[in-house]
């Protein structure tokens, strides 16, 4: 069978399959996104290890299938950025800090100690530490949407807080690059300059963490700030151009065009993860005076077909048969994985004034982990730093905060506060009314 043929049919089968996995657990009140994660882990390696089955090995349907699983999360965190509210974001802003510096320094020790007495050397203990440190921003947002939450005042702190602590996880990145004599020859501008410096400047050869660290942070600057500044100015004007041209859908079209421009620009310039560029595009795109052109269009396609197959794909990227004999390793680093972020970013938010169920919210919607965890357990491995046995519990981790952070939220909002009174607009709080707003807003735009 051609390969454009087994990725048509592996979507047919996936897709339909967390779809109606979702529509059943609903009435559980377990969210979506555990559902398609879990058709992922049943789809994959450990279980029924489609991708290798003869109907879908030996062509590059897989690679295809996680290849489009990665647009899917892009459109997540651009959409993520478009549901942001921006007056809760912009008040948040210390809160998000502080709690995104708390959140990278308690799992990076702790995970590092921890790894250290169960018998792991210090090279890889300290590796180990750094992959427990990013927040995976999208699995958050994903569910924070599913609640019907992204306008609370802890979401705004929750994205806020995953963007930056994705920045401080690069400088984690650097320091254990450069402890280990890591080759920099990443992609962007940052290792670029990097490497340039180190080879032509004997000072900077001599102290390439210094030089490596100060790179980044100057590419990151420089990126938000362009990045930033240009779609603030420009944004409207560009979609009142897209309108003239004359084919269907032709602003959803370009705008998504935008969004990866974005993403592929974040890792080039700013040396972060794609997704945090399509998120910047999205919260900016929030007050666009012309986003209703494109918003809806954006959320079929996403949650019908992107957003579903990025979490599938996360499950179908696990391989828990490597993990025989070290269930007590993953025990000891799955806790610290789940208790540092509920310690760490939750202490932050209550230092901040946010009262105690808030702050417990914030820490539940920290824990999941992501892209950067998986980046720095790739680069642990090709430096021959993990084992297989330390790969497949790092790569369990981060499936398992993933599975467990949709469930511990939506327990943690279920726990009322004052202040949630306070936030609520009248007759929000039911089905009913949440599904109202969605038929207004579709009429709404209909008439734009």
């Amino acid at each position: 069978m051609p390969a454009d043929l087994q990725l048509a049919l592996l979507i047919a089968i996936l897709l339909p399959a967390g779809k109606v996995l979702a529509s059943l657990t609903k009435r559980f009140g377990i969210p979506a996104i555990l559902s398609e994660l879990l058709v992922g882990v049943a789809a994959g390696p450990g279980l029924l290890n489609i991708l290798h089955k003869p109907l879908f090995s030996g062509t590059a349907a897989g690679d295809a299938f996680l290849l489009l699983a990665q647009i899917g999360g892009l459109v997540l965190m651009f959409i993520a950025g478009l549901e942001t509210d921006i007056e809760r974001m912009r008040e948040a802003g210390p809160t998000a800090f502080f709690v995104a510096l708390l959140g990278v320094i308690w799992p990076f020790f702790l995970g590092a100690g921890v790894a250290h007495l169960l018998g792991i050397g210090w090279n890889a203990a300290w590796f180990l530490g750094g992959a427990l440190t990013a927040t995976s921003v999208s699995i958050s947002a994903r569910t924070l949407m599913d609640a019907g939450k992204m306008t609370s005042s802890e979401a705004s702190v929750i994205l806020g807080a995953a963007v930056i602590d994705d920045v401080m996880g690069l400088f984690v990145l650097a320091f254990l690059a450069a402890a280990c004599n890591a080759k920099n020859t990443g992609f962007g501008v940052a290792p670029q300059l990097t490497l340039w410096f180190q080879q032509n400047i004997p000072w900077a050869g001599r102290h390439p963490l210094v030089i490596q660290m100060s790179m980044i942070a100057v590419c990151v600057t420089v990126y938000f700030a362009i990045g930033y500044g240009a779609a603030k100015k420009l944004i409207d004007p560009i979609i009142r151009l897209f309108r003239k041209i004359d084919a269907n859908e032709a602003v959803t079209s370009c705008v998504l065009a935008l969004v990866l421009l974005y993403a592929v620009s974040a890792e080039w310039l700013g040396s972060i993860a794609g997704i945090t560029g399509a998120y910047l595009l999205g919260y900016v795109c929030a007050e666009a005076k012309l986003k209703s052109l494109f918003e809806r269009t954006f959320a079929a396609i996403g949650h019908g077909l992107l957003i579903p197959i990025f979490f599938v794909s996360i499950g179908l990227s696990s391989n828990f048969r490597a993990l025989g004999g070290h269930w007590l390793l993953l025990t000891a680093i799955f806790a610290v994985a789940v208790v540092s972020k509920l310690i760490g970013c939750g202490m932050a938010a209550l230092g901040m004034g946010m009262g105690t169920v808030r702050s417990f919210r914030v820490g539940c919607g920290m824990i999941s982990r992501g892209e950067v965890g998986l980046i720095v357990t790739a680069m642990g491995a090709s430096t021959g730093i993990f084992n297989e046995a330390e790969v497949a519990v790092m790569v369990a981790v981060v499936l398992l905060t993933t599975l467990i952070t949709p469930l511990i939220m939506r327990g943690a909002f279920a726990i009322h506060c004052p202040q949630d009174l306070e936030e609520r607009a009248p007759g929000e709080g039911t089905e009913e009314s949440v599904d109202a707003t969605e038929y207004s807003m579709i009429d709404v735009q209909a008439e734009t």
